[in-house]
């Protein structure tokens, strides 16, 4: 709240001293302690104070300043426990835990449950199976901090439920700033190892597929193969790129490089200039040698669907079939990110920012599984998957913040703050050249034999493209009115958004009549210029009319809140939201190749209240209640497919889909008995009409995912947090420590979650009841170290547990999936060295210590597991 008189802006700085108990100076400068009490003297009899300088440790708590249930996570944060994204950093967090490495869950609440912004704007996902973007893609190294709000306030969007995930670049710094980094990595399943690999092109090591992998002009030409005439078919065939074949190669280390330049020039007599701009690359090597299955239920027990294990080889029939069954997998991941800020300040009141930022992804994939399939469980067979996925974010954000006196020289209103912003976003998911072929061991020739089928071979190109445009004005007033200092607030956002996907997929038709001869060569040869010929080998397309689909979304948001101090002791936030909405999907009928226009409209207003309670001093409770809403993505209203990366499983959505509707209610008990000491106490209640969830039926050889309304759900817990400084040196008089200050901080999450199947579901899914998707029962983190502000110097480890979670619902009698995550003990170390009079940071990072794995298993037995590794990073930073 901000006050603009004299008298009392010197009772709140006098109120701010206070703030801070004095026990928690005890170790500075008997000086600096009276320096203090004399501030507080001057303000409170009134008197005008030219500059007083105050030393200390103490910085405002922002998790206890505001008014709702949130945790901060800073650059400070990140540094202390080697934090390389923000997906990792966050699941550090009481009731956060990651699923996949880049997707927070809050409370154990998918990803539909929380938005993710960026600067306060709404970002389009890269993914096209998930609502947000992975959170992997954002380097620690252009964040400034990162807020997780808990309870909903009217100034946030609706779509929430598990919390609002706030993720804040850097500015423009004060003062001059120029870093170089430089570190690699090394993991114990890759580094050194034998992996997989496919022929591509050069600039694969920066991220971008090049033009190999475009869809050639020959096929563009028309809209379909049929059109073409034999020789034009022909042309089309040969000119797709003849790559295919996944070889062995050996695995080198990962690298990392990132660079930061900023500056800052006075303008004038007021104003100032300053930029800020960023580079972050990193190339790492992911290496999978395990299993994967899947399981039906019948009267005699588990019958497989499909397994690919190592046992598999040593079947009776199988001799000859090698020693490679089960599942392997390569990826190249690599990431190059950049941010560019430009800020002018006209002088201490008005200013203006464009924060420009590109985030890039790619990953080159290699599979192969070897094992049986559905169709034919006594047959031997392997299947490869080559692909290369680009996925790219670029957000354009000009945005403004003026303080300004709306109502004059008044003493009930107070100076207002206007802040603007206008963004473009846009997404962009690129797979080209994806390739399967199928190949099937025959007994009587001991050899393995390209299927001659549809499936046996299928090249596939797809894209996906959103763009994101928003405009937002929020208005902040702080006032005095009476003995209450309010703060009232407003605001307004119009936010649209485009989608746009398409898949095309085409199989070489190999005669009927073909001999073994050619079925048994590499596919380079079967599908080479020679055998392509209208009368032989022939490219065929693959159709499915709702491969394609284009979307809109638009949204009006307005609210206004006031947040109001009763007493000294008691706070009141209160909002109200309105937002009207309406999401369109086009796409067609794959059955009556009808078109498919799905129009969901809703237009909700939504209450939000938090009180907070200061019982004595630095000890406080908080009281929340809101209304929230979660909607379906535009991809899951559409009923075009999608392959799931990682599991290899097809995913399709569903056109009758409603809106899901939320209550929250939420209490915490905080404690804040020292500066950087506290310990709170929190528990949560939500009440979910129509939640949206998963729902798995049969599919080929395979599964499929689709989407449901459930009946009913609710979720229940409770999060408890500790962070403390401990003072080793006085307690056992370990001086060896120096100024050393070591800290620790842990938290553990129990979480309870049911959703109710929705009738027209009953039947399909095996369990009626059950928890939600991706939550786990108990989460708990633990962190011990030591920071050294004096000689630079940071040490860190970190244990965090997450508990088995549902992965995928059981159907037709089948049990449930769990994944059972690892438990990961993290190390990080950097110190602060003097080389040429500048700083050289050096440090050192072990993760996965235990050397823990993945597993997912249904009915007792392991569906899909593997070895995750031990990864140790060396790194330098060099500042200029």
């Amino acid at each position: 709240m901000k006050l603009n008189n004299t008298k009392l802006k010197m009772a709140l700085l006098a109120s701010t001293v206070f703030l801070v108990p004095t026990h928690a100076f005890a170790q500075e400068n008997p000086d600096q302690e009276e320096d203090r009490e004399q501030a507080a003297r001057f303000a409170l009899q009134g008197l005008d104070v030219e500059e007083i300088t105050v030393i200390g440790r103490y910085i405002p708590d922002e998790k206890r300043a505001t008014s709702e249930i949130s945790n901060i996570l800073d650059a400070e944060a990140f540094t202390l426990a080697g934090d390389g994204d923000v997906g990792s950093a966050l699941q550090r967090l009481p009731g956060l835990s990651l699923v996949g490495g880049k997707y927070v869950y809050v409370r154990g609440l998918g990803e539909r449950y929380s938005a993710t912004l960026l600067n306060n704007s709404g970002i389009p996902s890269t993914e096209p199976l998930r609502k947000v973007v992975p959170l992997d893609i954002f380097p620690t190294a252009i964040i400034q901090d990162v807020l997780v709000q808990k309870t909903y306030s009217a100034t946030y969007p609706a779509e929430f439920a598990g919390g609002v995930i706030d993720i804040r670049t850097k500015k423009v710094p004060d003062d001059f700033v120029l870093e170089i980094g430089i570190s690699g990595k090394y993991n114990s399943e890759a580094t050194g190892k034998t992996g997989l690999s496919y022929d591509g092109s050069n600039s694969e090591i920066f991220g971008f597929g090049g033009s190999l992998r475009t869809i050639p002009s020959e096929i563009l030409q028309d809209v379909t193969l049929e059109s073409l005439t034999p020789d034009q078919l022909e042309a089309a065939g040969e000119a797709i790129p003849n790559i295919f074949s996944i070889d062995n190669e050996s695995l080198y280390p990962g690298l990392g490089f990132n660079a930061i330049y900023g500056d800052r020039f006075e303008v004038g007599d007021e104003g100032a200039f300053g930029f800020f701009a960023a580079v972050d690359y990193d190339v790492n090597t992911r290496n999978r040698v395990g299993v994967r299955r899947d399981f039906n239920v019948d009267n005699s027990g588990p019958v497989e669907n499909f397994n690919f294990a190592p046992e598999i080889c040593d079947r009776t029939g199988f001799e000859g079939g090698g020693d490679d069954c089960g599942l392997r997998q390569t990826n190249l991941d690599v990431a190059l990110n950049g941010i560019l800020s430009l800020g002018y300040e006209f002088n201490s009141s008005h200013s203006i920012n464009y924060t420009g930022t590109v985030l890039r992804q790619s990953t080159k994939r290699s599979l192969i599984e070897k094992g049986i399939f559905a169709a034919e469980r006594d047959a031997l067979r392997t299947r490869s998957t080559i692909d290369f996925i680009e996925s790219q974010v670029w957000t354009n954000q000009l945005s403004g913040e003026h303080n300004v006196s709306l109502f004059g020289d008044s003493d009930t209103f107070q100076e207002a703050k206007i802040e603007w912003r206008a963004n473009i976003s846009r997404s962009d998911r690129d797979a080209p050249l994806r390739r399967n072929t199928v190949y099937e061991f025959d007994d009587v020739l001991g050899e393995f034999l390209i299927l001659a089928r549809p499936d046996g071979n299928v090249t596939s190109y797809s894209a996906l493209d959103e763009e994101t445009r928003e405009f937002g004005l929020d208005i902040e007033q702080p006032s005095y009115i009476g003995d209450f200092a309010v703060d009232f607030a407003g605001g307004f956002t119009y936010a649209e958004k485009e989608r746009s996907f398409g898949l095309v997929r085409y199989n070489f038709a190999i005669p009927s009549g073909a001999s073994t001869d050619l079925r048994r060569l590499a596919p380079e040869i079967i599908f080479g210029p020679t055998n392509i010929d209208p009368n032989g080998i022939r490219l065929t397309e693959i159709f499915d009319a709702s491969d394609f689909y284009d979307a809109t979304f638009e949204n009006i948001q307005a609210y206004f809140s006031a947040d109001i101090e009763i007493s000294e002791k008691a706070r009141l936030s209160l909002g109200l939201r309105y937002e009207d909405s309406e999401q369109i999907v086009n796409t067609v009928d794959r059955t009556t190749l009808d078109p498919i226009q799905v129009t969901q409209l809703g237009e909700f207003l939504l209450p939000a209240a938090t009180f907070t309670y200061e019982i004595i001093e630095n000890m406080q409770v908080r009281l929340a209640y809101s209304q929230t809403i979660t909607r379906p993505d535009l991809r899951e209203l559409s009923v075009a497919p999608f392959i799931d990366d990682e599991r290899n499983i097809t995913v399709r959505g569903n056109p009758t889909l409603r809106i899901t509707e939320i209550n929250n209610y939420d209490a915490r008990f905080e404690w804040y008995f020292d500066a950087g000491e506290s310990l709170t106490v929190g528990a949560f209640y939500k009440e979910f009409s129509n939640p949206i969830e998963q729902s798995v039926t049969a599919f080929g050889e395979g599964r499929l995912i689709t989407y449901i309304n459930g009946q009913s759900a609710e979720l229940k817990g409770v999060e408890v947090e500790v962070e403390k400084i401990l003072f080793l040196q006085d307690w056992f008089d370990w001086n060896w420590l120096g100024t050393r200050e070591v800290f620790m901080k842990a938290n553990a999450s129990y979480i309870d979650g049911e959703t109710i199947t929705a009738e027209a579901d009953l039947g399909i899914v095996t369990n009626a009841v059950r928890a939600f998707q991706g939550q786990s029962e108990y989460l708990a983190n633990f962190q011990i170290g030591w920071r050294d502000y004096d000689r630079g110097e940071n040490l860190a480890f970190v244990l965090n547990y997450t508990g088995r979670r549902l992965s995928l619902l059981g159907v037709f009698g089948a049990p449930d999936e769990f994944e059972s995550p690892p438990i990961l003990l993290n190390f990080a170390y950097s110190k602060e060295f003097e080389v040429g009079g500048r700083p050289l940071t050096v440090s050192f990072e072990a993760d996965n210590i235990l050397n823990d794995s993945i597993r997912f298993t249904q009915a007792g037995l392991v569906t899909e597991g593997y070895d995750l590794g031990t990864t140790l990073s060396l790194g330098f930073k060099y500042s200029f």
